[in-house]
């Protein structure tokens, strides 16, 4: 008898803060992810917690990369303390910035050196 099962999709989870988060801050952190070709899911949460929506967003990726949005954007990592993200900066950040969390998040799974943010 053959088992078949699908695997785990790899992908970055981004979770951000319901009714607080104008869209296209999420589209310039994802259009960032996009750049590095890597699959990624976004999510309206109702934490409010940027912090705490990257980790919870890691938590629930096969790869452990999440981003958390609200009045902050956050990266965050799995094999991190909760308190610990890699990055973080203000949503009202340029959109250079914006997208470089993104990219980092993609280079996070790639293995490669990240952008610089500001």
């Amino acid at each position: 008898m053959n088992a078949s099962f699908d695997a785990p999709k790899p992908e970055i989870n981004v979770f951000y803060a319901k009714n607080s988060v104008p869209k296209d801050i999420v589209t310039e952190v994802t259009l960032g992810i996009e750049e590095e070709g890597i699959p990624f899911v976004v999510l309206e949460k109702e934490n409010k917690n940027a912090r705490e929506l990257a980790y919870k967003a890691a938590e629930a990726s096969h790869i452990g990369v999440g981003i958390g949005i609200s009045d902050e954007v956050v990266l965050h990592y799995i094999k991190l303390k909760g308190d610990t993200p890699l990055f973080a900066i203000s949503s009202q950040s340029n959109e250079e910035n914006l997208r470089a969390i993104g990219s980092n998040a993609g280079r996070l799974m790639k293995r490669m050196p990240f952008r610089d943010v500001e």
